[in-house]
């Protein structure tokens, strides 16, 4: 994942960033009314420069897909491996319901897993990935944010990306807080407010391990 050239081209996908209520490239206002989200183009564009970052055999792994909004964001225009983990018990949201989003706007082969996200993780189900962007929008109390963030490091790429959602909620922001106080290969990179144009603001967490192949 080449962090640095995301930590550059962020910016500028902005006519001011981050006070802009939407990016320059205006196609994720196509995909907001299409598959209904919560999130705006600015958090959307975000995702997309994220994922079209990805380095050779890299995959982008998102915890929390609801209807599909930020999965959609992040395949489009991009190529590589796309994983999605949602247990599809918030709301009205269905495995069906996120498979005919993606085919709405002609997206294929990604990968759906189904089930408790934890549960997955710790049993195994992204052995083998190198996970260059990892998007984490899921349970938001303490607890869960915190373990959301831990249990994705030992498939992380040697650079790699964490970006986190709703990030001014209280406990979302203290677990990332602790997290980064207690792992020294991670630093925050953005931390954007909740905004009309950012929902209710994204934190990006960058992740380095010189040891890693």
């Amino acid at each position: 994942m080449d962090v640095e050239r995301f930590e550059h081209e962020l910016p500028r996908l902005f006519e001011r960033f981050p006070e802009s209520l939407r990016p320059r490239d205006r196609r994720f206002e196509e995909v907001l009314e299409a598959v209904p989200g919560l999130a705006r183009e600015n958090n959307l564009a975000l995702l997309n420069l994220a994922a079209g970052l990805l380095g050779p055999g890299e995959s982008y792994v998102e915890v929390g897909s609801y209807r599909g909004t930020s999965l959609v964001a992040a395949m489009l225009g991009n190529d590589g491996e796309f994983v999605a983990i949602d247990d599809f018990s918030f709301d009205e949201a269905t495995r069906e319901g996120l498979e005919a989003s993606l085919r709405r706007f002609g997206l294929g082969g990604a990968t759906i897993l189904s089930g408790d996200a934890f549960e997955l993780l710790e049993g195994g189900a992204l052995e083998g990935r190198s996970v260059g962007v990892y998007y984490y929008d899921a349970a938001h109390d303490y607890e869960s944010q915190l373990r959301g963030l831990q249990l994705v490091e030992p498939h992380l790429a040697r650079a790699a990306l964490v970006v986190i959602d709703d990030s001014d909620w209280d406990e979302v922001r203290r677990a990332t807080a602790d997290y980064l106080t207690g792992q020294p290969r991670a630093r925050l990179v953005f931390d954007i407010p909740g905004s009309d144009g950012w929902w209710e603001g994204m934190q990006v967490l960058a992740y380095r391990d010189a040891g890693r192949s």
